[in-house]
């Protein structure tokens, strides 16, 4: 997409409002932003989306680590922050990721600040409070709004699934956030009620990590600030067709398609529909599982079926296959998922 086709949408608005508080903070703090304009290599208003948001996550990085050093902390190094990455790609389920963040947090001695997981019925709270004295900076305000905007952009890609926001928090004073001069934020934000984070529906929990330690460098910047998609099914209308005439084949047919049949009723070969889904960083195999693996967690938190009816439901050719998939995905066996959930 281009500049010019990005600047007719309020999602280039909201970006462009962004990067320039951003950079205005950075000019206040180093006295100038020329040199992150130098390594974009073009103004503000020719950028598309995906280039504010890596000039504004390079501000972020040199601004972190200035409040890191006004707080009397050691700044996070680069290695510090792909060891935490390669730790998450490991994990089977964001629960798992999210427990593993926080270790990883508490090994660099909480130069990350502490990660906290809560759950209250169906919604998680994911907390992320800075390990600095006072809150009373514009700069503080900043780097802790973009900290856990991004820790969720992050833990989204991860399970190749947005998060839908309900609430944020923000432990700042009013005063300090209206500074920012940030408005129309795409969530909801709570000021100054003792925490910082956000919080999401807790069935997200169990859903399995699908991306790998060679995919760490492909990465896009992922922040809810900058309405970056991360749900395969947001990213492309093939990759969405695909997810869709699977999903109601499996919902109503207890029956996935094979491939050649999902390629027949798009109308293109199979060849230029598997090369759609790779551009996508998918393919039809990870799209089957992801179909099975939502209609299993709905099925055991949603009715009394047993574990052999809903392999049945999920086209597996026995139980005991069910049941062995569905530990690779949440670590434990169907049955114990449907307690721990009911």
């Amino acid at each position: 997409m281009s500049g010019n086709d990005d600047r007719r949408g309020s999602e280039w608005r909201l970006a462009e409002q962004v990067t320039a508080e951003v950079l205005a903070v950075y000019a206040d703090v180093f006295g100038s932003a020329d040199r992150l304009f130098s390594a974009a290599g073009a103004a503000l208003p020719s950028l598309a989306v995906d280039d504010l948001a890596k000039l504004t996550s390079r501000a972020i990085h040199d601004l972190a680590a200035r409040d890191a050093e006004i707080s009397g902390r050691r700044p996070l190094g680069r290695t510090d922050w792909r060891v935490i990455l390669y730790s998450l790609s490991g994990a089977r389920t964001l629960r798992e990721a999210i427990t593993r963040c926080s270790e990883c947090f508490e090994a660099i001695d909480w130069r990350c600040g502490r990660m906290t997981l809560r759950t209250r019925a169906d919604c998680a709270e994911l907390e992320l409070a800075a390990e600095r004295p006072g809150q009373g900076t514009a700069l503080a305000c900043l780097v802790d709004l973009f900290g856990f905007s991004e820790i969720h952009g992050l833990l989204g890609w991860l399970i190749g699934r947005p998060l839908p926001v309900g609430h944020a928090w923000l432990n700042h004073a009013p005063a300090i956030f209206a500074a920012l001069n940030l408005r129309n934020l795409p969530f909801a934000l709570r000021l100054s009620e003792g925490w910082t984070g956000f919080d999401f529906n807790a069935a997200l929990l169990d859903y399995p990590v699908i991306r790998s330690a060679d995919e760490l460098d492909r990465r896009p910047v992922n922040n809810m600030l900058f309405a970056t998609p991360t749900d395969e099914t947001e990213r492309s209308g093939a990759t969405d067709r695909v997810r869709r005439l699977a999903l109601a084949s499996l919902r109503d047919n207890y029956k996935l398609p094979v491939f050649g049949e999902i390629a027949a009723v798009i109308g293109v070969s199979e060849a230029t529909l598997r090369r759609r889904l790779l551009q996508d960083g998918t393919s039809y195999r990870q799209v089957r599982e992801s179909c099975r693996r939502e209609l299993a967690l709905d099925l055991l938190r949603r009715t009394r079926m047993s574990i052999e009816d809903i392999a049945l439901r999920l086209d597996f050719c026995d139980s005991d296959a069910f049941r062995q998939a569905f530990k690779n995905w949440t670590g434990q066996p169907p049955s114990a998922y449907r307690r721990e959930s009911g």
